[in-house]
Protein backbone atom coordinates (compact mmCIF):
# COMPACT_ATOMS: atom_id res chain seq x y z
CA UNK A 1 0.00 0.00 0.00
CA UNK A 2 1.84 2.99 -1.42
CA UNK A 3 0.30 6.41 0.21
CA UNK A 4 1.52 9.52 -2.06
CA UNK A 5 -0.52 12.29 -2.49
CA UNK A 6 2.27 13.65 -5.01
CA UNK A 7 0.81 11.39 -7.68
CA UNK A 8 -2.96 12.64 -6.55
CA UNK A 9 -1.80 16.63 -8.61
CA UNK A 10 -2.59 17.99 -11.87
CA UNK A 11 1.62 16.87 -12.85
CA UNK A 12 1.80 13.66 -11.24
CA UNK A 13 4.21 12.24 -13.44
CA UNK A 14 7.52 12.68 -11.68
CA UNK A 15 5.70 11.03 -8.20
CA UNK A 16 4.51 8.19 -10.58
CA UNK A 17 7.91 7.51 -12.33
CA UNK A 18 9.51 7.26 -8.90
CA UNK A 19 6.97 5.45 -7.31
CA UNK A 20 6.68 2.43 -9.97
CA UNK A 21 10.49 2.34 -10.74
CA UNK A 22 11.19 1.62 -7.39
CA UNK A 23 8.23 -1.31 -6.06
CA UNK A 24 7.54 -3.83 -8.59
CA UNK A 25 4.52 -4.84 -9.19
CA UNK A 26 2.22 -7.36 -11.74
CA UNK A 27 -1.01 -4.81 -11.39
CA UNK A 28 -1.31 -1.29 -9.90
CA UNK A 29 -4.81 -0.42 -8.12
CA UNK A 30 -5.60 3.34 -8.12
CA UNK A 31 -7.34 3.95 -5.42
CA UNK A 32 -9.77 6.91 -6.35
CA UNK A 33 -7.32 8.47 -9.17
CA UNK A 34 -8.02 11.49 -10.94
CA UNK A 35 -7.32 12.02 -14.97
CA UNK A 36 -3.80 13.03 -14.72
CA UNK A 37 -2.15 9.96 -13.10
CA UNK A 38 -5.02 7.83 -14.64
CA UNK A 39 -3.91 9.24 -17.77
CA UNK A 40 -0.50 8.87 -17.12
CA UNK A 41 -1.08 4.80 -16.74
CA UNK A 42 -3.07 4.39 -19.39
CA UNK A 43 -0.14 6.06 -21.77
CA UNK A 44 2.82 3.56 -20.43
CA UNK A 45 0.40 0.62 -20.59
CA UNK A 46 0.95 -0.54 -17.20
CA UNK A 47 -1.51 -2.91 -16.20
CA UNK A 48 -3.79 -1.10 -13.51
CA UNK A 49 -8.13 -1.00 -12.08
CA UNK A 50 -8.71 1.78 -10.75
CA UNK A 51 -10.70 1.31 -7.54
CA UNK A 52 -13.91 4.04 -7.94
CA UNK A 53 -14.93 5.58 -11.42
CA UNK A 54 -12.16 6.13 -14.15
CA UNK A 55 -12.95 8.95 -16.88
CA UNK A 56 -14.73 7.51 -19.98
CA UNK A 57 -12.02 9.01 -21.95
CA UNK A 58 -9.25 6.86 -20.01
CA UNK A 59 -10.08 3.98 -21.08
CA UNK A 60 -9.22 2.06 -18.14
CA UNK A 61 -10.69 -0.74 -16.61
CA UNK A 62 -12.20 0.44 -13.35
CA UNK A 63 -14.94 -1.03 -10.32
CA UNK A 64 -17.44 1.48 -8.61
CA UNK A 65 -20.69 1.09 -7.08
CA UNK A 66 -23.45 2.54 -9.25
CA UNK A 67 -23.38 5.93 -8.44
CA UNK A 68 -25.58 7.14 -11.36
CA UNK A 69 -28.48 4.33 -10.44
CA UNK A 70 -27.84 4.97 -6.67
CA UNK A 71 -28.89 9.05 -7.58
CA UNK A 72 -31.48 8.18 -10.05
CA UNK A 73 -33.30 6.03 -7.21
CA UNK A 74 -32.74 8.59 -4.61
CA UNK A 75 -34.46 11.44 -6.87
CA UNK A 76 -37.21 8.65 -7.30
CA UNK A 77 -38.11 8.83 -3.86
CA UNK A 78 -37.41 12.23 -2.85
CA UNK A 79 -40.16 13.18 -5.58
CA UNK A 80 -42.29 10.74 -4.26
CA UNK A 81 -42.19 11.89 -1.03
CA UNK A 82 -43.19 15.85 -2.45
CA UNK A 83 -39.43 17.63 -2.67
CA UNK A 84 -39.21 20.12 -5.26
CA UNK A 85 -36.24 21.51 -4.27
CA UNK A 86 -32.73 19.56 -3.56
CA UNK A 87 -29.64 20.34 -2.91
CA UNK A 88 -27.06 17.51 -3.66
CA UNK A 89 -23.29 18.21 -1.96
CA UNK A 90 -20.28 17.23 -3.47
CA UNK A 91 -16.82 17.79 -3.73
CA UNK A 92 -15.61 20.19 -6.34
CA UNK A 93 -13.24 18.30 -8.43
CA UNK A 94 -14.55 15.91 -11.09
CA UNK A 95 -14.31 12.29 -9.82
CA UNK A 96 -16.51 10.39 -12.24
CA UNK A 97 -18.81 8.96 -9.86
CA UNK A 98 -19.33 12.44 -8.62
CA UNK A 99 -20.67 13.57 -11.81
CA UNK A 100 -22.51 10.50 -12.39
CA UNK A 101 -23.93 11.27 -9.10
CA UNK A 102 -25.14 14.56 -10.48
CA UNK A 103 -26.78 12.97 -13.85
CA UNK A 104 -28.35 10.33 -11.86
CA UNK A 105 -30.13 12.39 -9.64
CA UNK A 106 -31.06 15.17 -12.44
CA UNK A 107 -32.50 11.81 -13.90
CA UNK A 108 -34.49 10.86 -10.85
CA UNK A 109 -35.86 14.43 -10.12
CA UNK A 110 -36.80 14.65 -13.34
CA UNK A 111 -36.12 16.01 -17.05
CA UNK A 112 -39.66 17.72 -17.60
CA UNK A 113 -38.89 21.24 -17.27
CA UNK A 114 -42.27 22.00 -16.21
CA UNK A 115 -42.30 19.57 -13.40
CA UNK A 116 -38.57 18.30 -12.31
CA UNK A 117 -37.54 18.99 -9.10
CA UNK A 118 -34.90 22.11 -8.47
CA UNK A 119 -31.19 21.26 -7.95
CA UNK A 120 -29.04 23.09 -6.34
CA UNK A 121 -25.15 21.72 -6.60
CA UNK A 122 -23.05 22.92 -3.88
CA UNK A 123 -19.59 21.98 -4.93
CA UNK A 124 -17.38 22.05 -2.42
CA UNK A 125 -13.50 21.65 -1.40
CA UNK A 126 -14.38 19.17 1.50
CA UNK A 127 -13.64 21.87 4.46
CA UNK A 128 -16.42 22.36 6.90
CA UNK A 129 -16.63 26.19 6.50
CA UNK A 130 -16.93 25.81 2.55
CA UNK A 131 -19.81 23.13 2.85
CA UNK A 132 -21.26 25.31 5.40
CA UNK A 133 -21.48 28.98 3.54
CA UNK A 134 -22.57 26.74 0.23
CA UNK A 135 -25.63 25.06 2.38
CA UNK A 136 -26.22 28.77 4.25
CA UNK A 137 -26.47 29.84 0.55
CA UNK A 138 -29.24 27.41 -0.73
CA UNK A 139 -31.11 27.90 2.27
CA UNK A 140 -31.64 31.79 1.33
CA UNK A 141 -32.13 30.91 -2.28
CA UNK A 142 -35.54 31.79 -3.49
CA UNK A 143 -35.96 27.99 -3.88
CA UNK A 144 -34.50 26.59 -0.59
CA UNK A 145 -33.92 23.03 -0.62
CA UNK A 146 -36.10 20.68 1.57
CA UNK A 147 -33.66 17.56 1.06
CA UNK A 148 -29.89 17.44 0.75
CA UNK A 149 -27.68 14.30 -1.07
CA UNK A 150 -24.76 13.91 0.35
CA UNK A 151 -21.63 12.15 -1.56
CA UNK A 152 -19.02 11.00 0.97
CA UNK A 153 -20.31 9.95 4.39
CA UNK A 154 -17.88 12.39 6.29
CA UNK A 155 -19.22 15.73 5.06
CA UNK A 156 -22.75 14.02 6.56
CA UNK A 157 -21.67 15.03 9.78
CA UNK A 158 -21.29 18.38 8.78
CA UNK A 159 -24.44 18.64 7.30
CA UNK A 160 -26.47 17.19 9.61
CA UNK A 161 -24.59 19.56 12.64
CA UNK A 162 -24.94 22.44 10.93
CA UNK A 163 -28.67 21.73 9.96
CA UNK A 164 -28.75 21.58 13.73
CA UNK A 165 -27.12 24.43 15.07
CA UNK A 166 -29.44 26.25 12.31
CA UNK A 167 -32.32 24.65 14.19
CA UNK A 168 -33.54 22.76 11.53
CA UNK A 169 -34.50 18.91 12.30
CA UNK A 170 -34.05 16.05 10.39
CA UNK A 171 -36.51 14.73 8.83
CA UNK A 172 -38.97 17.01 9.55
CA UNK A 173 -37.45 20.38 8.02
CA UNK A 174 -35.06 18.43 5.84
CA UNK A 175 -34.66 14.95 4.31
CA UNK A 176 -30.38 13.61 4.45
CA UNK A 177 -29.82 10.64 2.17
CA UNK A 178 -26.33 9.94 2.23
CA UNK A 179 -25.35 8.19 -0.82
CA UNK A 180 -22.39 6.26 0.90
CA UNK A 181 -21.70 4.27 3.43
CA UNK A 182 -19.51 4.10 6.36
CA UNK A 183 -19.63 1.99 10.15
CA UNK A 184 -20.08 5.69 11.96
CA UNK A 185 -23.22 6.12 10.08
CA UNK A 186 -25.04 3.61 12.68
CA UNK A 187 -24.46 6.10 15.33
CA UNK A 188 -26.68 9.04 14.31
CA UNK A 189 -29.93 9.71 15.04
CA UNK A 190 -31.80 9.80 13.21
CA UNK A 191 -30.57 6.77 11.63
CA UNK A 192 -28.94 8.10 7.98
CA UNK A 193 -31.03 7.04 5.02
CA UNK A 194 -28.11 5.79 2.73
CA UNK A 195 -26.69 3.48 0.05
CA UNK A 196 -25.15 0.23 1.39
CA UNK A 197 -22.07 -1.67 -1.29
CA UNK A 198 -21.79 -5.26 -0.51
CA UNK A 199 -18.18 -5.35 0.64
CA UNK A 200 -17.79 -8.63 0.21
CA UNK A 201 -18.99 -8.74 -3.48
CA UNK A 202 -17.33 -6.09 -4.21
CA UNK A 203 -13.91 -7.44 -3.10
CA UNK A 204 -14.60 -10.17 -5.35
CA UNK A 205 -14.86 -8.46 -8.06
CA UNK A 206 -11.70 -6.94 -7.66
CA UNK A 207 -10.00 -9.62 -6.73
CA UNK A 208 -11.17 -11.31 -10.01
CA UNK A 209 -10.04 -9.02 -11.95
CA UNK A 210 -6.41 -8.23 -9.85
CA UNK A 211 -6.55 -11.75 -10.54
CA UNK A 212 -6.91 -12.08 -14.56
CA UNK A 213 -4.49 -8.76 -14.90
CA UNK A 214 -1.85 -10.26 -13.02
CA UNK A 215 -1.81 -13.57 -15.15
CA UNK A 216 -3.21 -11.75 -18.31
CA UNK A 217 -1.77 -8.71 -18.46
CA UNK A 218 -5.10 -7.35 -20.00
CA UNK A 219 -8.43 -6.91 -19.35
CA UNK A 220 -11.86 -6.23 -20.98
CA UNK A 221 -11.75 -2.19 -21.19
CA UNK A 222 -15.47 -1.89 -19.58
CA UNK A 223 -16.48 -0.41 -16.09
CA UNK A 224 -17.72 -3.03 -13.48
CA UNK A 225 -20.58 -1.31 -11.73
CA UNK A 226 -22.16 -2.87 -8.92
CA UNK A 227 -25.66 -1.64 -7.23
CA UNK A 228 -25.60 -0.61 -3.69
CA UNK A 229 -28.41 -1.79 -1.26
CA UNK A 230 -30.68 0.96 -0.47
CA UNK A 231 -31.15 1.02 3.47
CA UNK A 232 -33.84 3.15 4.58
CA UNK A 233 -33.51 5.51 7.20
CA UNK A 234 -35.17 7.87 9.76
CA UNK A 235 -33.94 10.82 7.97
CA UNK A 236 -36.19 10.66 4.80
Amino acid sequence: MHVSPSSFTARPGRALEALTSRSSAAVWLLLGALKPPQEWFKLRGIPCLVLGSSGPESGLPSVDADHRAACRHAGGQLRKRGHRSVALIRPELDFGGDVESEEGLREGLGRDAADAAHLHVLKHDGSRDKICSLLDAALRSHKPPTACVVARAAHVLTVMTHLLRRGLRVPEDMAVIARDDEPFLNHLVPEITRYVINGRQFAGTVSKAVRQLAEGGTLPLRAVRLMPEYQRGGSL
